[in-house]
């Protein structure tokens, strides 16, 4: 996968996983919504601020949103994060 993937992937993986929306993702982080369903499709190319933006909010160290196995688990989750809260 390539860096732009792995990040986007995680970041849906730590959103579902914190229990939050794109919309409450996007609150705590200042981006726009639509920026954060960019990230995640692996279509934007983030700075370093941002990508250090992300990890601070999940309280996360950077590297794991390089990570491959959480991406690989990422991939299999729903659309939304309701469907997943069920």
């Amino acid at each position: 996968m390539k860096a732009m993937e792995l990040v986007g992937l995680n970041t849906k993986w730590y959103r579902y996983q914190n229990r939050l929306t794109q919309e409450q993702f996007a609150n705590k982080t200042k981006f726009k919504m639509a920026y954060i369903s960019t990230i995640e499709n692996g279509d934007a190319n983030l700075t370093c601020k941002n990508i250090d933006n992300i990890a601070k909010t999940f309280g996360i160290k950077v590297n794991l949103l390089f990570a491959e196995d959480t991406a690989k688990k990422a991939k299999v989750l729903p659309k939304r994060v309701d469907l997943y809260n069920n």
